[in-house]
């Protein structure tokens, strides 16, 4: 959609599902965290807030964090936990202090939770915001949903170096495809280098893959070993690309539990952008193909265990674990898969790709 010019705006399928599926890891993460991290407490971030509503839809990230926060699985741990909420533009920024203030009024809220709104853009003032509230001392969750070329690579190689810490990132391919000729600052700020650049060269089936997979590349390199990335597609076909990056593989099973939860979303479904057929899956029938050829691709290569195979579909796929062994099995089903050695364990279960006649 076009970025808005006014304080409030409707509320598009990408939002609603990227809202739900904040939701379903925040509910997961806060308790978590504020178990873990009593002594120095837990900071969500939000670089690009919003005003806290939609002209269609009350929800809003800046809400979601607040309603979590206040869970009782939370608070009963006496864990200071910090809110810091960043609005470039004047209208929403009050906009939406008022609303939290409305909403989630200080006197009633607990005392060791600490809400803040800056107006401002995120680059200028995340590391001071964050530092004022103390939230330098412990993890972080940055949620940098902005208009998909708004996020500085600086902002996510900050968070990455504070301990188990981790960013939702919104990314915007086609921004970077049309503009790799001329408009180039936003790319220089969004990979921290000029190597996107190279995108104007490739050819046009070679240009989402290219940035998505440089983009990813750079998470890495800013210090999260697990990323997942997904495709939000709605009914018109539009898409929208979100990074997820951590320092831990459980937040990997959380996240994806989330994700395989989001059923539909006023029509939207996920897919896997480095799945080269671009099969999007539903969550009520899924499909499971891409993971079957993966699995084929890998047995071509060597001998996996299942322990392997499972392991690679959490951090290589848009699958779950639990997904694998039901794709082995009819995989063996089909002979195009054989169990070369068994036991009690996943680890000891090892397949190997069958000979060709067997196909």
């Amino acid at each position: 959609m076009a970025v808005p010019t006014g304080i409030l705006w409707e509320r598009d399928p990408h939002t609603a599902a990227k809202h739900t599926l904040l939701r379903r890891y925040m509910q997961a993460w806060f308790p978590i965290m504020a178990r873990q991290f009593h002594d120095v407490g837990i900071t969500f971030f939000d670089g690009f807030a919003g005003p806290g509503e939609y002209t269609n839809a009350q929800d809003s990230s800046p809400a979601i964090a607040v309603e979590q926060a206040l869970r009782s699985e939370v608070t009963r741990w006496g864990t200071q936990t910090r809110l810091v909420f960043i609005e470039d533009h004047r209208g929403r920024a009050e906009h939406l202090e008022k609303l939290l203030d409305a909403q989630f009024p200080l006197p009633s809220s607990p005392s060791d939770l600490v809400m803040r709104v800056h107006r401002g853009k995120c680059g200028d003032l995340f590391e001071q915001a964050i530092a004022e509230v103390g939230g330098w001392a412990g993890p972080v969750f940055a949620n940098l949903d902005g208009w998909g070329v708004d996020t500085d690579y600086e902002i996510v190689r900050r968070i990455a170096q504070q301990q188990s810490s981790e960013v939702l990132v919104t990314f915007e391919d086609q921004f970077f495809i049309r503009f790799a000729d001329g408009e180039q600052e936003a790319g220089e700020r969004v990979f921290g280098h000029s190597d996107w650049r190279r995108v104007s060269q490739l050819p046009t089936d070679e240009k989402k893959s290219f940035l998505l997979g440089l983009y990813r590349q750079g998470l890495h390199s800013a210090g999260f070993p697990y990323v997942l990335t997904f495709e939000m597609i709605d009914e018109g076909g539009h898409s929208l690309h979100l990074f997820f990056g951590t320092t831990n593989k459980v937040a990997v099973e959380k996240f994806k539990d989330g994700l395989w939860e989001v059923d539909g979303v006023s029509g939207q479904r996920f897919r896997d952008p480095r799945d080269p057929n671009q099969m999007s899956f539903d969550i009520l029938h899924p499909d499971f193909t891409p993971l079957e050829i993966r699995i084929l691709k890998l047995l071509g290569e060597r001998d996996h265990s299942m322990a392997e195979l499972r392991e690679d579909a959490l951090l290589e796929t848009i699958y779950k674990r639990a997904h694998v062994k039901p794709a082995v099995d009819r995989l063996l089903a089909q002979h195009k898969v054989v169990q070369v050695r068994t036991g009690r364990s996943y680890a000891d279960r090892v397949f190997s790709l069958a000979d060709e006649q067997l196909f």
